[in-house]
C-alpha cells in the first residue's frame, strides 16, 4: 500500500536542505526506510543498533550544521535514542527524529514491543508532532507536508535542536517496486 504523504516525508527534508538521513530500520518503519533509502538527494546510512545511530546522527548534525534525520521502528527502539536526543537538545544540535508507530487503536492493547510513543523525550525534545493517520480528506495531506515543514524549521531556529515526529502507520507496511513509486511534484510547504 503505497502512503504517498509517507514518501512525500524524503522528498521534503531534500527541499529543505537535508543531506544526511540514519535509518535504525525494523518492519513498522518500512515505508520510511524505503522512502528515505530511494531517493537520489539524500545520504543514507543505516544502523541498527539504535542508541550507536542516534550518536552517529548526532556527530553528523554537529559536523554540517544542518539537521540529519533519523527514522526508526515502533516501540522501545524509540527509548534507545533518547541519550543521543538528550545530548542535541542541550548541545543545540538540530535532529528531526521519526518514530514509526502503531496506530492509535493498538495503543494500550498489550501488543508487544507498542510503547506510548507521543513525547516520548518529554522535556529533552523541542516539540513533538504525531503525524496523521487517516488520509481520506485531501486536507490530512496538506497538514503532513506542513507538519513535516515546520518541523524541519524547528529543528534550526533558535536555539536549534532536536524534533521528533511520530509516525502512526497501518499494515500492510511495504511500498511497491520502484517503477511504481514516485516522488510527489506538487508539494505544499
Amino acid at each position: 500500500m503505497i502512503i504517498q504523504p509517507v514518501v512525500n516525508i524524503a522528498e521534503i527534508c531534500a527541499l529543505k536542505g537535508v543531506q544526511n538521513v540514519v535509518l535504525s530500520p525494523g518492519s513498522r518503519c518500512a515505508p520510511l526506510t524505503i522512502a528515505f533509502a530511494r531517493h537520489p538527494k539524500l545520504n543514507v546510512r543505516t544502523v541498527s543498533d539504535e542508541r550507536a545511530a542516534a550518536f552517529i546522527a548526532l556527530g553528523m548534525a554537529l559536523t554540517t550544521g544542518k539537521p540529519t534525520v533519523l527514522v526508526c521502528t515502533s516501540g522501545t527502539a524509540a527509548l534507545n535514542y533518547a541519550p543521543a536526543v538528550a545530548e542535541a537538545y542541550f548541545q543545540q544540535v538540530p535532529l528531526l527524529i521519526l518514530t514509526a508507530d502503531r496506530p492509535p487503536e493498538w495503543i494500550d492493547q498489550l501488543d508487544g514491543q507498542t510503547i506510548r510513543q507521543q513525547k516520548v523525550y518529554g522535556q529533552h525534545i523541542k516539540q513533538s508532532y504525531t503525524f496523521p493517520v487517516d488520509f481520506s480528506h485531501p486536507d490530512a495531506t496538506w497538514h503532513s507536508e506542513r507538519l513535516v515543514s515546520e518541523a524541519l524549521n524547528e529543528t534550526v531556529s533558535f536555539p536549534a535542536g532536536p524534533v521528533h515526529i511520530n509516525v502512526p502507520l497501518r499494515e500492510p507496511f511495504t511500498l511497491p517496486p520502484v517503477r511504481n513509486w514516485f516522488i510527489a511534484s506538487k508539494l505544499k510547504l
